[in-house]
C-alpha cells in the first residue's frame, strides 16, 4: 500500500503563537491513553503518526502551523481523516489561530499542502519511513500475533522438535478466528542480513554523473547548444572545419562544466570556512519543556521537531538540495529498507524547506531516548546531517559539506536542542512498538505461514527472546580519591547528606574549613579518606552565579528528584521522590560526605568531628547511610572475591578501566579500556573530543584558582608556548571532576529467595534447564540467569551449568570479566540477553563481535564504588531492610547512568524483547519477566517480584582540589 508523509503550513499571525502553543498542550491528555478523546478518534483510521507544531517566523515572515503526517494511502487520506475526524479539535486551534477558512477542513489542509523534491525548482525536502510497506493495521495485527504467541509459551513450554513445536503453535492459530488470516505471510525484505555496504567506486563515480546532470543541467543545456551552433557554423566551411569546431567546442563545454562545478566546490568551502558556529547554551526554561514534552510514561517512543534557519544565499539553497538528493539516493540504492545508514530506531522522518521562509524543519518519530536516537546519528550517520544541517546558521563547524559537524557529539547534541520545541500534540498509532520490535512481530509471522525445516524452525523459535544466529596522562592528585577505586582497605565507610546554611558566607567557610582534609590522588592515607561532592543547589548555596551555574548539564541542574528525571529513572509508584528519604523535594541535599576508615573507632571518631563542623557553619545532617564494613581480603584475594551484595552475588566485579591510571597499566585489556574524558571533564572522550566544561570567567577567580578553560599553551603543543597573555580568558571550573550518582536502594532478600526457591519447583521439568545441571543448584541457576553471574562471580558465558568454585574449590578463584556476551554467546542460551549483567553492560552483544560496538557501549558506561548496608546501616524507619548504597561515576550524566537506566535496564524491548525489563532491578510490580533462551525453546521466567525499591539519592559534582578552593573562595571574590 502506498504510504505518504504529509506537510501542511497554514500561516497566521505571530501574536497569535503563544495561545495555540498553550491549545496544543491543553489537548495532550487527549493523545495518549485508551480513552483519550483524539487518540480514539484517529483509532484504526490508518495515520501512523501526526503531530501539530507552530514554527514562529522571523521579522518580514509569516507564523505557521504546521501539520505533519504520516499515513497509509494519498495525501488526501490524511487530509479528510483529520477534517472529519479531529474537527471539532482542529478547529479550536484555528479559531485560537483566528485562522478563516471558506471551505471545509480538508480544503484548507489541502491548499497548504507542501510537497517537495529535490529538484532545482522544488521546495527543498526529504522524506524517510522506517518501515516502508507496513500498514498500521497489519503492525497491529502482527503485535497480536506475537503477543498471543508468547503467552501461549508461557503455558504451553515448547518441548520436541522445534518443527513438532511449530506445528502445534499452527494448530493454536488456525484455531483462533483473530489469528487464522495471519498463517498467510505477507513478504517484508527488510529481514534479510545485509553487510554494511563497502566503497564502491562506481557507485561513487555514477553518483557524480547523475548529480551533475540533475543539478547542471541548465549549464550542460547552453553548452550543448554551444557545440551544435559553432559546428554548424564552423561545417559551412568544410567537414574537416566542423569535426575539428566540434571536438574543440567540446573540450570548452567541459572545460566550463569543470570551472562551475569547482566555483561551487570552492564557494562552499569559503562559506565553510567563514561559518561561525554556535556553542551557547540552551535556555533552561526550555530544556525544562523539552523534558515535560519527551519520555512519557507508557511510551517506546518520542518525537523531535526540529526549526533552524538557513545561510542566506544561491549556494546554500543548491548544497541543501544536493544533499537531500544524496541521502535519498543512499537510501535507495545502499541502505537497507528502513534503516538510515545503520540506525534502525526511526518509524518516520522528514526534512523540508518551510515555504516564504528561511526555515528548515525536520519532524523525526522514533525509539528511544532523545539521547540515545542523537548517539546514533553522531556514531552511525554523523555525514548525513552534516550535509544537511550545515546548511543552517550556527552548526559545528564542517569540510566538504558532508565531515566534521555532527561528529563532534557533544556540541552537536547542544545545537540540536536549541533547534527543538515540545511537541505538544503527537499522536502515534502504536506508541509501545519500537521499529526492532515492528520488524520481529512481522518475521514471527512470515515465518510461521512458510518455515519448513528444523532449522527454519529452531530459528523461529529464537524470535522469542533470542536473536538471529550469525553465520561467523591525568593530573592525580587534582581528582578526589575515590575515582580511582573503592577503596577496599578502608572497610569502613558512613555517608552523610547535608543541607548547608543559606548564608553562602558560612556555606563557604564550611568547605573552606574541610578542603585540606578531602582526599585527592591514588594513594589514599592509610587511616581515613574523606570524599566531598556537591549538588546543583549547594553550587548555588556556595554563591556560585547564575550564569556559571546554568553552565551544568542539565540532569545535574534538574536533580534526580525532579519531575522530570522521574519517568526516565522508572522513580514511579513507591520509587517516587516523595517518599525517598533524602534527595527529594522535602529533603533536598547540597553536599555528601563519604568517609572511609581502617577501623571503627576510627570512623567514628572523624565523622563525630566533622557533623560538629557542619553544625557550627548552620548546616543540618538530612541523612546517614553506615554501610556494612568490608571483609578483609585474604592473601591474594581481591575485593571482588570476598564482597557480597545483599542477595548473596560477588560484587564490583565488571569495571571500566580508566586510561592512564594504575589499574589501566596493571591491566590494560580493549573490552574495558575507556578514555579519561568518558569519566573526567578535561580529558578527551572516545572520540576524541573534549566533554563540555562548566566555565568561569576571569574576574570571578582573581585568586588564579582554576586552569584555563583552553589550555592553548599546552594543548597541542610540542612543547608549551606563552606567547599569548590568558589573564582574560575564561576558567574551567570542571576540569578533573566529576558527575556522582548517588541511590540508596533497599533489597528485599527474602523476597528474592523465596522466588528463585519457588521457581525452582515450578520449572524443575522444563526442557530448557540443562540436563547436566545438578538439581541443588536449580535455584541458585534462576538466580544466576536472572543476574547473568553465578554467585560466586563467575559468568556464565563461561559457567553455563555450574560456578566455578564448585569445579575449582579454593578461595583464590578470580571472577571471569574478560569475556565478550556478542561472540561467545550470541543467541542468549548462557547468559539470557535480559539478564541483569547484560542489561547494564551489553558488551558487544547488540553487534556481536564488533569493536565498533564495544567502542559505542563503552560510551554508556559508569564506573561504580557503591557498597552494601544492612537493616540498622539503611537508616530507613519504613524499610528495615538491606540494600545498596548504589554510586557512580560518570562525565555525562544523561549520556551514562540515565542511558543505562532508561535504554537498558527498564526498557521493555530491549534487544528485542517483549514487555520485560531488568529482573533484578526493575519495577514489575510481580508481573516481571525474563525470557531464558535454550536450544529446546525459551523458559519464560514470570511473575518476577519487586526486589528493590528506592529510598533515597541525588546528582552531585565531585570538584577537583583547585575547584574545590575556588568554591571555598567564592564568598570573598565578591560573587
Amino acid at each position: 500500500m502506498t504510504q505518504s508523509l504529509v506537510t501542511s503550513a497554514i500561516p497566521f499571525g505571530i501574536e497569535r503563537a503563544d495561545p495555540v502553543d498553550a491549545k496544543l498542550k491543553e489537548f495532550r491528555p487527549q493523545l495518549f491513553g485508551k480513552e483519550g478523546l483524539i487518540r480514539s478518534a484517529l483509532r484504526d483510521q490508518g495515520v501512523h503518526f501526526m503531530s501539530i507544531t507552530v514554527v514562529r517566523g522571523d521579522v518580514g515572515e509569516p507564523t505557521h502551523l504546521v501539520f505533519e503526517m504520516s499515513v497509509d494511502g494519498k495525501p488526501k487520506h490524511a487530509f479528510d481523516t483529520v477534517g472529519t475526524k479531529l474537527e471539532s479539535f482542529v478547529s479550536d486551534i484555528l479559531s485560537v489561530a483566528a485562522i478563516q477558512s471558506t471551505g471545509s477542513l480538508s480544503q484548507l489542509l489541502a491548499s497548504h499542502h507542501v510537497r517537495t523534491g529535490q529538484g532545482l525548482f522544488d521546495i527543498p525536502g526529504l522524506d524517510f519511513c522506517g518501515t516502508p510497506g507496513m500498514t498500521v493495521a497489519r503492525i497491529k495485527r502482527e503485535y497480536l500475533l506475537a503477543r498471543e504467541l508468547r503467552s501461549y509459551f508461557d503455558t504451553h513450554p515448547p518441548a520436541g522438535a522445534p518443527l513438532a513445536t511449530l506445528s502445534r503453535v499452527r494448530d493454536f492459530v488456525k484455531a483462533n478466528a483473530n489469528l487464522a488470516s495471519l498463517l498467510d505471510p505477507e513478504p517484508f525484505p527488510r529481514l534479510a542480513a545485509e553487510e554494511p555496504p563497502r566503497f564502491d567506486f562506481g557507485f561513487v563515480l555514477s553518483l557524480a554523473f547523475r548529480g551533475l546532470l540533475k543539478f547542471f543541467w541548465p549549464v550542460l543545456c547552453l553548452l550543448g547548444l554551444f557545440v551544435v551552433a559553432a559546428t554548424i557554423a564552423a561545417g559551412s566551411q568544410g567537414f574537416t572545419v566542423g569535426v575539428i569546431a566540434f571536438f574543440l567546442s567540446t573540450i570548452i563545454a567541459a572545460v566550463v562544466v569543470i570551472v562551475a562545478v569547482v566555483s561551487v566546490y570552492l564557494g562552499l568551502r569559503r562559506l565553510e570556512e567563514a561559518n561561525t558556529a554556535v556553542d551557547t547554551l540552551v535556555n533552561p526554561d526550555v530544556m525544562a519543556s523539552l523534558a515535560d514534552a519527551e519520555n512519557l510514561k507508557d511510551t517506546q517512543q518520542n518525537h523531535l521537531a526540529g526549526i533552524s534557519v538557513m545561510q542566506a544565499g544561491w549556494l546554500r539553497g543548491l548544497t541543501l538540495r544536493i544533499a537531500f538528493w544524496v541521502i535519498g539516493q543512499m537510501a535507495t540504492r545502499r541502505f537497507r529498507p528502513g534503516f538510515l545508514g545503520d540506525i534502525s530506531t526511526i518509524h518516520y522522518a522528514r526534512w523540508l524547506r518551510l515555504p516564504k521562509t528561511n526555515k528548515l524543519l525536520f519532524f523525526s518519530n522514533y525509539g528511544g531516548s532523545w539521547e540515545s536516537y542523537l548517539e546514533d546519528f553522531i556514531t552511525r550517520a554523523s555525514g548525513g546531517l552534516t550535509a544537511v544541517w550545515s546548511n543552517t546558521i550556527g552548526f559545528p563547524r564542517t569540510e566538504n559539506l558532508f565531515f566534521k559537524g555532527a561528529t563532534d557529539g557533544d556540541r552537536f547534541k547542544r545545537w540540536a536542542r536549541r533547534q527543538q520545541q515540545p511537541t505538544w500534540f503527537w499522536y502515534s498509532a502504536y506508541p509501545h512498538l519500537t521499529t526492532a520490535r515492528i520488524r520481529t512481530n512481522a518475521a514471527i509471522r512470515q515465518g510461521l505461514g512458510t518455515v519448513s525445516t528444523e532449522d527454519e524452525a529452531a530459528a523461529w523459535l529464537g524470535l522469542f527472546g533470542s536473536r538471529v544466529r550469525p553465520a561467523t596522562s591525568i593530573e592525580t592528585f587534582e581528582v578526589q580519591t575515590l575515582l580511582y577505586g573503592g577503596l577496599s582497605k578502608h572497610p569502613y565507610a558512613t555517608c552523610v547528606a547535608i543541607r548547608l546554611s543559606g548564608d553562602s558566607k558560612q556555606a563557604c567557610a564550611w568547605l573552606k574549613s574541610i578542603e585540606d582534609q578531602i582526599t585527592f590522588g591514588d594513594q589514599p592515607p592509610a587511616d581515613k579518606v574523606l570524599i566531598c561532592a556537591l549538588t546543583a543547589d549547594g553550587l548555588s548555596r556556595l554563591g556560585l552565579p547564575s550564569d556559571v551555574h546554568d553552565a551544568f548539564p542539565t540532569a545535574f541542574r534538574l536533580g534526580m528528584g525532579s519531575p522530570g528525571r522521574a519517568n526516565l529513572l522508572a522513580d514511579t509508584g513507591d520509587d517516587q521522590a516523595g517518599q525517598w528519604l533524602w534527595g527529594g523535594p522535602e529533603n533536598a541535599v547540597d553536599a555528601v560526605l563519604l568517609i572511609y576508615a581502617d577501623s571503627e573507632p576510627t570512623l567514628a571518631s572523624y565523622l563525630g568531628k566533622l557533623v560538629s563542623g557542619i553544625d557550627a557553619a548552620g548546616g543540618q545532617v538530612i541523612h546517614r547511610v553506615t554501610p556494612t564494613p568490608l571483609p578483609r581480603p585474604g592473601p591474594g584475594e581481591t575485593a571482588a572475591q570476598t564482597v557480597r551484595e545483599p542477595f548473596g552475588f560477588a560484587d564490583g566485579i565488571s569495571q571500566p578501566i580508566i586510561k592512564g591510571t594504575r589499574r589501566w597499566m596493571r591491566q590494560s585489556d580493549t573490552i574495558h579500556a575507556v578514555e579519561p574524558g568518558e569519566f573526567l571533564l578535561g580529558y578527551p572522550d572516545a572520540r576524541g573530543f573534549f566533554p563540555p566544561s562548566p566555565q568561569v570567567p576571569a574576574e570571578i577567580d582573581p585568586g588564579n584558582l582554576l586552569p584555563l578553560a583552553e589550555p592553548n599553551h599546552s594543548r597541542g603543543a610540542l612543547q608549551p608556548d606563552f606567547g599569548s597573555s590568558s589573564a582574560a580568558a575564561a576558567r574551567d571550573l570542571g576540569r578533573n571532576g566529576s558527575f556522582l550518582v548517588i541511590r540508596q536502594l533497599a533489597q528485599y532478600v527474602d523476597v528474592f529467595n523465596d522466588y528463585v526457591c519457588n521457581a525452582a519447583k515450578r520449572y524443575a521439568d522444563h526442557p530448557a534447564v540443562p540436563d547436566q545441571l545438578d538439581p541443588d543448584l536449580l535455584p541458585e541457576w534462576i538466580g544466576a540467569k536472572m543476574v547473568g553471574r553465578w554467585k560466586d562471580g563467575s559468568s556464565l558465558v563461561r559457567y553455563p551449568h555450574g560456578p566455578a568454585t564448585r569445579k575449582q574449590p579454593g578461595r583464590h578463584f578470580r571472577p571471569d570479566n574478560d569475556f565478550l556476551s556478542g561472540a561467545e554467546d550470541p543467541l542468549g542460551e548462557r547468559c539470557p540477553l535480559g539478564a541483569h549483567i547484560r542489561r547494564s553492560n551489553p558488551r558487544d552483544s547488540l553487534a556481536p563481535t564488533s569493536k565498533d560496538e564495544l567502542s559505542i557501549v563503552n560510551r554508556h558506561r559508569t564506573l561504580r564504588v557503591g557498597r552494601g548496608f544492612d537493616a540498622v546501616g539503611a537508616n530507613d524507619p519504613e524499610e528495615q531492610k538491606p540494600g545498596l548504597l548504589f554510586m557512580c561515576f560518570n562525565a555525562d550524566i544523561e549520556r551514562q547512568f540515565e542511558f543505562i537506566q532508561q535504554t537498558w535496564a527498564t526498557a521493555w524491548q530491549f534487544h528485542g524483547l517483549e514487555n520485560e525489563v531488568d529482573p533484578i532491578t526493575g519495577r514489575g510490580g510481580g508481573m516481571g519477566r525474563l525470557t531464558i533462551p535454550s536450544p529446546r525453546g525459551p523458559l519464560n521466567l514470570t511473575g518476577i517480584k519487586d526486589f528493590v525499591r528506592m529510598r533515597g539519592g541525588a546528582y552531585l559534582f565531585m570538584p577537583s582540589r583547585s575547584a574545590v578552593r575556588f568554591l571555598a573562595r567564592l564568598s570573598s571574590n565578591g560573587c
